[in-house]
């Protein structure tokens, strides 16, 4: 019951703080520019356009949800209850996630009409919003104001986009096997083009590892920047 209220309230806040509205006149935005590229580049505009800002939707938007909640105290009112953390995450998680996914079907449905094979694309963006989100709200309760979580989202955000210049033929190296952000681009172009099953695999199971990563770090950076600093003004 507590997490069912806990989603209705993040679902009203993505309208409350204009995150719909913002992300709407995005998406149009993509469509309309999907729909300029030639058809020879489409395809490859269309992959870089999901992997570099729906997937990681979340990744840009906790941080502000975060700390606009920790100015107006909402912490120190909402864990005095039996509400928990566990709850909290994964109330936002759960939002972001769904913002992404209706983001990327209706970039889908408005540019390819479904001629691809969506599911893969599906997959990757659901199990990277999920990563995404949980990195951003590692670093975004541990930020003191807006402008520094951005710069070090951003420093992340160079790092994570990093195998774009293997998908583009630029430069390769085994290392960006390493990286959630490699394993997110080989599903979405697995939905453009045909995806061998080891490569399907190896996304899957990376993009899991990862998640249970930042599931920890997320808990455990919550807990310590956040539960311990209730009632005090180190916020």
């Amino acid at each position: 019951m507590r997490l069912l209220s806990a989603l209705k309230f993040d679902l009203l806040s993505l309208y409350r703080y204009r995150i719909v509205h913002a992300y709407l006149i995005m998406t149009l935005f993509y469509i309309f520019f999907l729909h300029m590229m030639p058809e020879s580049i489409s395809v490859t505009a269309s992959i870089i356009v999901i992997f570099t800002d729906p997937v990681a939707l979340g990744f840009y938007f906790i941080g502000g949800i975060i700390l606009l909640e920790k100015s107006q105290s909402t912490f120190d009112s909402l864990f005095v209850t039996p509400f928990r953390i566990k709850e909290y995450i994964i109330s936002k998680v759960c939002v972001l996630t769904l913002l992404t996914m209706v983001v990327i079907l209706c970039i889908i449905m408005l540019t390819t009409g479904f001629q691809i094979n969506i599911w893969p694309i599906l997959l990757g963006g659901f199990l990277s919003a999920i990563f995404f989100t949980l990195f951003g709200l590692t670093l975004a309760v541990r930020a003191k104001t807006l402008n520094q979580y951005f710069i070090v989202a951003t420093l992340y955000s160079i790092l994570f986009f990093l195998p774009l210049l293997d998908y583009l033929n630029i430069f390769h190296t085994w290392l960006f096997y390493l990286l959630p952000s490699y394993a997110t681009l080989i599903l979405i172009e697995g939905g453009m083009a045909s995806l061998s099953g080891w490569k399907m695999l190896y996304a899957v199971i990376m993009l899991i590892i990862w998640i249970g990563i930042a599931s920890i770090f997320a808990n455990h950076s919550f807990y310590k920047a956040i539960i311990l600093n209730i009632g005090s003004d180190k916020n």
